[in-house]
């Protein structure tokens, strides 16, 4: 281990979290790596927790962290990231169980994301299942790149106008959507009692049903399938319509006609257009009659066994047709016109079956055609997007579009005008390219011949003795291995033989190198143990200092050696200077204790502060800190003794002011208590009268006359321009405002207040005032009206807390 990995902690240890921060998202430290998972849970700040987090960026770390950690911050962005991954395809991720499972910790917006981004179908659908929001029902029905899917979201939506946007929107896009949610949409109107809805199905399931009328045979299928919807009408069908499906369907089942005991078909079978048999006379031999029979039987069955693969060609075809499979229902309908060639003509048994079908196909081609011509106009629109790329970027996705493009064109032929635009933009953006690709190859040059002049020095220090030069080379090569990227491809190879060469080389004579400097300090190992035997201090400190000099000089050896080796170095001059450290571990202790002390004398202090003490103890109690303080000063906790001293003061001082100034409190609370009884001439309430304490000598001589004349008679009210007097004065005093139409009488008095300062060169300190206001309104005996207490009450209140 290095001398500055002892004496200094590295950054990432560092009391500044914004140096750790940057040091945990940064350096390449093993030790650093190695502690990124402690690191990520246990620091103190949120900001190098998420460093480390993304540092680290493991799902499980997390998955954990987006719960377990105390800082909201690092707690969403943890919970951001787990559900990015949880959503994508990465290595190292769950599997598709655990996903699914850790579907039920999710929240609904969490697991609306995963079903909108998730690259399972799987995951998609469980999370689907999970929610209950039509409109995501109607994007994913819209959206999913899964067929299957998108259905199961389109029978999951119960709302007929999200159903109608669904088919509309889909119109253009997904025929099996469209279609499939305007039967649902139908569905649910039907159920719901539409009538107009159930007048068109009713009338459309007639028509199918006077089809089947119509036809020779008798499809049972078809019409268990049409009575099944017709019942799912419900009683709400029109009368008319009714007697029309009741007419036809009675049709069908009706026996068909006799004739001379046979049953004749409504309409004739499809038979062959074969040639006629050949009357034979009784001139012709019976082998001739045999083998023209023979033909006409071999020619019969041809005709059969190619009706039934057309037969089977025509329903591959409209099964084709129905998926929406181009590519399969052209080839089928390719395999349907070689059939019809061979045969000659299409049965009228297939021909009504096919028409149909065909007109599919050719909308379906029409739609592919104009869906193709839609993806070439977005192809065209993005790759004029792409001017601004990077060069690298660009290329590759024009590659990709032109694949595309070609992909397109094979399926239906591009319009000249988009083809022309295309290859237009396209070359025009390859050659706006070229000149950052000849840029690229010229610093590819560039760096070529940096490699070659980097391997010109090694050739020049093969015999060179100087290490260091030799230690950087090697560095510089192993960097210049791992950068061969920005050379030419095709020289790469030859570069990284010469490379490895020169690495091989320089390490064997670095290694015997590095063996010379183990020895010599192993030697210097050994005199460093013997520096213990030594009595004389200062002597030992100067061979010990003489030593550490000679160790620096020797240089740097193998690593793992070199740490070996100081360990040993280093435990041999700590033993040679125990008694120093012993000395230093005293001095530590004694400041240690001492610091203690004023901890303990700072925290008592504090104590005391925050209690409800008398003035008397906090005093006492501060004084004895003072003592101790003085004793066991401490310069970091000078800040907070005088704070928590200050306080003890400012405590102390309060309660003498309230001791002072209770004399007018318990003064205004007996007036409030006489006032009360004066107009009643109730009792006093002795108890409350006595709990409240004596006042001032003046007030309770007031007080005493006051009692004393409680029910006479002559105790009438006071005198209401006296009162009024002493309620402004004390208004005034107070500095509170007056009412309205007191603001003359105040105005007067202040003007009688300056006059008499300004005759006698003095003014009555504020409490001296209030002392005699208080005395003149207490000396008032008799009823005093509500508002003039009120008044008197607020002001003196006020007037009290506003004494110093």
């Amino acid at each position: 281990m290095k001398l500055g990995k002892l004496l200094f902690k590295p950054k990432w240890q560092d009391k500044d979290a914004a140096i750790r921060r940057v040091a945990v998202a940064n350096d390449i430290d093993a030790d650093l790596i190695a502690a990124l998972p402690e690191l990520l849970r246990g620091d103190p700040d949120a900001g190098v927790r998420l460093a480390a987090l993304k540092r680290v960026n493991d799902y499980e770390l997390w998955r954990e962290r987006s719960t377990g950690d105390s800082e909201h911050t690092v707690r969403t962005a943890a919970r951001a990231a787990y559900l990015q991954q949880f959503c994508a395809d990465l290595p190292g991720g769950p599997p598709l169980p655990r996903r699914i499972a850790e579907l039920e910790t999710l929240s609904d917006d969490e697991l609306e994301r995963v079903a909108t981004s998730a690259a399972w179908r799987e995951l998609r659908t469980d999370a689907l299942k999970r929610l209950r929001k039509p409109t995501l029902f109607l994007d994913r029905a819209l959206n999913d790149s899964d067929a299957v899917l998108r259905l199961e979201a389109l029978h999951r939506i119960d709302d007929v106008a999200l159903l109608d946007r669904a088919a509309e929107r889909a119109r253009k896009t997904d025929k099996v959507i469209s279609r499939r949610a305007k039967e649902l949409a139908d569905a649910l109107r039907v159920e719901r009692g539409d009538a107009a809805v159930i007048n068109e199905r009713a009338r459309r399931l007639c028509e199918r049903m006077e089809t089947l009328m119509r036809t020779s045979s008798r499809d049972l299928e078809s019409v268990a399938a049409i009575d099944t919807e017709w019942q799912r009408l419900g009683a709400t069908i029109p009368a008319e319509l009714a007697r029309r499906y009741d007419g036809a369907r009675a049709v069908v089942f009706a026996p068909p006609p006799q004739r001379e005991g046979k049953i004749v078909a409504d309409v004739p079978i499809a038979a062959p257009e074969l040639p006629i048999e050949p009357l034979v006379s009784q001139t012709y031999p019976d082998t001739a009659v045999t083998a023209a029979t023979e033909e006409t039987k071999r020619q019969r069955q041809q005709f059969e066994a190619k009706t039934r693969e057309l037969s089977e060609c025509v329903a591959r075809f409209q099964s084709a047709v129905d998926s929406g499979d181009t590519a399969a229902a052209a080839k089928a309908h390719a395999e349907i016109d070689s059939l019809v060639a061979g045969i000659g003509t299409l049965p009228a048994s297939l021909r009504s079956t096919l028409a149909p079908v065909r007109e599919r196909e050719s909308e379906l081609q029409r739609w592919l055609h104009w869906s193709n011509n839609r993806r070439r106009k977005a192809i065209c629109g993005e790759i004029e997007t792409l001017s601004g790329a990077h060069p690298d970027a660009l290329a590759t996705r024009v590659r990709e579009l032109r694949d595309e493009w070609q992909r397109l064109s094979t399926s239906t032929p591009a319009p000249a005008a988009l083809e022309q635009r295309f290859q237009h933009v396209s070359n025009r953006l390859l050659r706006t390219a070229r000149p950052y690709f000849e840029k690229r190859e010229e610093v590819r040059r560039t760096h070529g011949d940096e490699m070659n002049a980097l391997l010109g020095r090694a050739d020049a220090l093969a015999e060179s003795e100087d290490w260091k030069a030799m230690l950087a080379l090697r560095t510089e090569l192993s960097a210049a291995l791992r950068a061969l990227d920005r050379v030419d491809p095709r020289e790469r190879s030859a570069f990284a033989k010469r490379i490895k060469k020169h690495m091989d080389a320089l390490g064997q004579r670095i290694a015997a190198h590095d063996t010379d400097i183990e020895q010599a300090k192993s030697r210097l190992i050994e005199r460093a143990e013997k520096l213990a035997e030594t009595s004389d201090s200062r002597e030992t400190a100067k061979q010990a200092r003489e030593l550490q000099t000679q160790w620096t000089a020797l240089g740097s050896g193998r690593r793992s050696t070199d740490q070996k080796q100081w360990r040993l170095f280093r435990t041999a001059c700590d033993a040679a200077f125990g008694k120093l450290s012993e000395q230093r571990k005293e001095r530590e202790e004694k400041s240690a204790t001492q610091r203690a002390q004023a901890v303990t004398i700072v925290e008592r202090l504090e104590s005391v502060a925050a209690t409800d003490a008398e003035p008397d103890a906090l005093r006492a109690a501060l004084r004895e800190a003072e003592t101790q303080w003085q004793a066991n000063a401490d310069r970091a906790l000078e800040s907070r003794f005088r704070e928590a001293r200050d306080a003890i003061a400012r405590v102390v001082k309060d309660a003498a002011r309230r001791k002072r100034l209770r004399r007018f409190t318990q003064a205004i609370d007996k007036d409030a208590l006489l006032r009360d009884a004066e107009p009643t001439a109730l009792a006093l309430d002795e108890q409350s009268w006595t709990q409240i304490g004596a006042s001032a000598p003046e007030f309770e001589a007031h007080f005493r006359r006051r009692l004393e004349r409680i029910g006479a008679e002559e105790n009438s009210a006071a005198s209401a321009e006296h009162v009024i007097d002493l309620l402004v004065r004390l208004e005034s005093l107070a500095g509170i405002e007056s009412p309205a139409k007191d603001r003359q009488r105040r105005m007067n008095l202040q003007v009688q207040r300056l006059s008499a300062r300004v005759r006698h060169g003095q003014s009555a300190s504020p409490e001296d005032e209030l002392s005699t206001i208080l005395s003149d309104w207490f000396a008032l005996a008799g009823e005093i009206d509500a508002e003039s207490r009120k008044r008197f009450e607020r002001a003196a209140k006020t007037a009290v807390d506003n004494l110093p």
